[in-house]
């Protein structure tokens, strides 16, 4: 079991958090290149797992419902502590092509989840069609 939540984010490249914090469990100072964090958490108001200055720090943030994530989601504390004013893409907008994914493997991206049900069967539905045609077989 993890003890330190520093060296733990340090030797992943993808972290998800889905905690009911109400305040940041993950520092922007521990963000490094390549990492991917997916905020699943903060799905109400109040709740916040990522300091604000990491979406500052993110090559790429994407929400599933950018008007939800700024009533509810790190978005949310981001704008409220002045580091984030940028307009987001949001991750259907991603998924489709619309707008730009992660263009290095170098970038830091977090995705930020506020709960968007249908969006996220969409996205698995996706991921899974994808697997398929690269010849990964999923049984269920």
């Amino acid at each position: 079991m993890a003890t330190d939540p520093a060296r733990l984010v340090a030797e992943s490249q993808l972290v998800v958090t889905t905690t009911p914090a109400t305040a940041p469990v993950l520092r922007a100072e521990w963000l490094h290149p390549g990492l991917h964090v997916t905020a699943m958490g903060s799905d109400q108001p109040g709740k916040n797992e990522l300091e604000p200055a990491a979406l500052a720090k993110a090559h790429l943030y994407v929400a599933d419902r950018v008007a939800q994530a700024e009533a509810m989601g790190e978005l949310r504390a981001a704008r409220a502590a002045g580091v984030f004013d940028a307009h987001p893409s949001e991750l259907g907008q991603v998924v489709t092509g619309a707008a730009p994914g992660r263009q290095s493997e170098a970038e830091i991206t977090i995705a930020d989840l506020t709960g968007t049900g249908a969006q996220d069967t969409a996205v698995a539905a996706h991921a899974l069609t994808l697997l398929g045609e690269v010849g990964t077989v999923i049984r269920t």
